[in-house]
């Protein structure tokens, strides 16, 4: 229960934590000569969807309140302060996407998904990087499959990252051994491919 309840509080701050760098254009740190690269275009029409519902129920319920129950005035206001809470809870959750974005530097690739993951790979590990996209029929976002660990979004993987050997990867679940490919997404492939090639020893294919 507890393990629990601190995971949903850290949920809780992050979230508001990425909607203030949202708001207030505060990207999160990064090393000189690395660039940021997004991830969250396949899941952005739904997020959207979301947030659009969220925004009309905050009216609907106001209005319905108003209307069958009037003189329950404390109910709507305990409604509203619920419903902008939803709303923003929702804002957060694409803020926490978009703010903890992918990084391609000079130490190496930092793959993120929200707060929840952060994969640091050091250029040295990495025998290649291509562009490959791929549709994954399961739905979960950690998925593991033999010895390649794909990091979908939307079930969409476009980058994939082939080790020079096995690696160990701290994912959410705990460590996984004996990895010898990262696959994970990226919107602009092209453009992180490109990035990457200034950094790796060897030519990157494509």
């Amino acid at each position: 229960m507890i393990k629990l309840l601190t995971k949903a509080v850290r949920w809780e701050i992050a979230l508001w934590v990425s909607l203030y760098r949202l708001t207030f254009r505060r990207p999160m740190p990064m090393e000189p000569g690395a660039k940021s690269f997004g991830y969250v275009r396949p899941v952005a029409p739904v997020l959207g969807v979301f947030i659009v519902v969220s925004a009309i129920d905050i009216v609907a319920i106001d209005l319905a309140l108003n209307h069958f129950l009037p003189n329950w005035g404390w109910l709507r206001v305990v409604a509203l302060v619920l419903g902008v809470w939803g709303l923003l809870w929702m804002i957060g959750l694409a803020a926490n996407l978009i703010t903890h974005r992918h990084l391609v530097g000079p130490s190496g690739l930092r793959v993120r998904n929200s707060h929840t993951l952060d994969l640091a790979i050091p250029w040295h590990t990495v025998a290649t990087v291509r562009a490959h996209s791929r549709y994954l029929t399961e739905s979960d976002t950690v998925q593991r499959a033999g010895d390649v660990v794909s990091i979908a979004t939307g079930s969409l993987t476009a980058i994939d990252v082939v080790f020079r050997e096995p690696v160990t990867l701290d994912l959410p679940k705990g460590p996984a051994t004996g990895v010898t490919e990262l696959r994970f997404h990226t919107d602009t492939p092209d453009e992180l491919l490109a990035h990457a090639r200034t950094f790796l020893p060897d030519p990157v294919t494509a």
